[in-house]
């Protein structure tokens, strides 16, 4: 049964096509996805879904309804338990990212006072959640405190006011911030807990995937410290000695056409060897992945220092897709970086990975917010598929470059746990990231990633656990690999409680 209230509340204009609770289960629940994708809380989005009857849906269907249910219920837990910030977004209501201020200084003039009351809004939410305890880290701060000044200087004079006694609240926090980069409020550890249950889609304790990324990141560092000392880097730790075989002219492209256009040369038998081993490991395989390539960006998107980007196949590969490589700073990407690229981007990374999700009928609110880890952690496993696969067998060279991006993937999910629940600072942050990886990677600075670390709880040590999962999920399957990634990938995203 449809409770047909929770319906009209939900579905709003949905509803246009005709009374949903008078259609058959799986239209009643698609009508209730497309609402759910235009807002409502967590609690409505809960009772909505409890009010519809399972029996009543499609074995398709099922999945979408069973996926957004047990998203609905981490977001309800959380924001039920720490009734804050952006709620599942993260524990801050203003940040670099994200608040009304980013698009103050654009506002029309009909839009002005509107923009105020946001302003406003999110000016007292601030105060009233760092009465709660909740108050971004001091770096933050200083940053907000230069973007809202730039916005302010182009704003309409009301909107500017507004944007300034926002300036002055976050300010005035500034003394009580501390130098520890992540939350510092009571019940954090379980506030993290569930920011992470929410990214994976089932329990994960944060002592566990704190202990399992220590020995990822243990495992890797032994193998890249064996291939380093055959190149003849002995000394220092690995992220040292990486550092010194990024800046070694003899991998390094010349930074002009040539040098642009062998690079990408360079990848393309990469893409056709990890091509022909997809069989191997993969059924169902959609035409898309005969129609991508690895392509060089235009002058003009390099010129502005675009960063890589995909322009998708069609599912059926009727039409062609492609990765544009980011090859403006070419002197930032050795060849042996660029192996691992592939798998990561394009095969059996997101190219594939992105058709079968199209192809497995999944309503895009399931794909959105059934697992929010899933589509960065399936590239990192496809990464280390990649790896373990022996894609590198006999390149030692391409080899540590797969581990170095390896390396970044797990560096930074583990910083993330650092410094939410150890209380690190920006600088043992970065110096973390510095000592595990190496040198950042060309689009992560070190200061962007404990940025987004601080904003968004539990992001990326989702994406770090997601593969490990992964891996430990297939090491456990009882069936062919083709069959374990059937599994995760041809009935769209799930979470990780569904897989298992």
């Amino acid at each position: 049964m449809i409770d047909r209230r929770a319906m009209m509340l939900l579905a709003g204009a949905s509803l246009a096509a005709g009374p949903a609770w008078a259609q058959d289960g799986d239209a009643a629940l698609k009508s209730l996805l497309d609402g759910f994708a235009k807002g409502g809380t967590a609690a409505d989005r809960r009772k909505a879904l409890a009010a519809l009857d399972p029996e009543t849906l499609s074995p398709k269907a099922r999945l979408d309804h069973d996926a957004v249910s047990i998203a609905a219920r981490a977001e309800a837990e959380l924001v039920a338990r720490f009734p804050f910030g952006g709620g599942i977004a993260g524990p801050y209501v203003v940040t670099t990212r994200s608040g009304a201020w980013q698009k103050a200084a654009d506002a029309r003039p009909e839009a002005v006072a509107a923009t105020v009351r946001r302003l406003d809004a999110e000016t007292e939410q601030v105060r009233a959640d760092a009465a709660r305890g909740v108050i971004p880290p001091a770096f933050l701060i200083a940053r907000l405190e230069t973007g809202l000044a730039e916005a302010a200087r182009r704003a309409a004079p009301q909107v500017a006011a507004a944007l300034a006694r926002q300036a002055e609240a976050l300010s005035a926090l500034k003394r009580r911030a501390g130098t520890a980069a992540g939350v510092r409020f009571r019940d954090r550890e379980a506030y993290y807990a569930l920011m992470l249950k929410a990214q994976l889609g089932a329990p994960m304790a944060p002592a566990e995937a704190r202990r399992r990324l220590d020995v990822a990141i243990r495992s890797l560092h032994a193998r890249a410290d064996v291939l380093l000392r055959a190149q003849g880097l002995t000394q220092g730790g690995v992220g040292a000695r990486l550092r010194a075989l990024t800046a070694d002219e003899r991998f390094l492209y010349a930074d002009d056409d040539a040098g642009r256009d062998r690079a990408i040369a360079d990848m393309a038998p990469w893409l056709a060897k990890a091509r022909a081993r997809l069989p191997q490991a993969f059924g169902n395989l959609p035409g898309a992945v005969d129609a991508v390539s690895v392509r060089r960006m235009s002058p003009a998107d390099e010129a502005a220092g675009r960063q890589g980007y995909r322009d998708l196949p069609s599912a059926d590969g009727g039409k062609p897709g492609a990765y544009y490589v980011d090859l403006k700073r070419i002197r930032d990407r050795p060849s042996w970086s660029l192996p691992a690229v592939v798998h990561h981007e394009v095969l059996p990374g997101h190219m594939l990975q992105i058709p079968k999700e199209e192809l497995s009928g999944a309503h895009p609110y399931r794909s959105r917010v059934a697992c929010p880890a899933a589509m960065e952690g399936w590239a990192v496993y496809a990464e280390h598929l990649a790896w373990e696969a022996g894609a590198f067998e006999g390149e030692p060279l391409a080899e540590i470059g797969g581990l170095y991006w390896i390396l970044f993937r797990a560096a930074r999910a583990r910083m993330d746990l650092g410094v939410h629940l150890e209380g690190w600072t920006q600088d043992r942050a970065m110096a973390f990231l510095a000592a595990t990886q190496g040198p950042p990677v060309i689009f992560a600075p070190f200061a962007q990633e404990v940025e987004r670390a601080a904003i968004a709880p539990g992001a990326a040590a989702g994406q770090g656990m997601y593969w490990l999962e992964l891996s430990r999920l297939r090491r456990a399957w009882g069936g062919t690999l083709r069959e374990f990634h059937a599994r995760v990938l041809d009935r769209g995203t799930l979470p990780l409680a569904m897989i298992g």
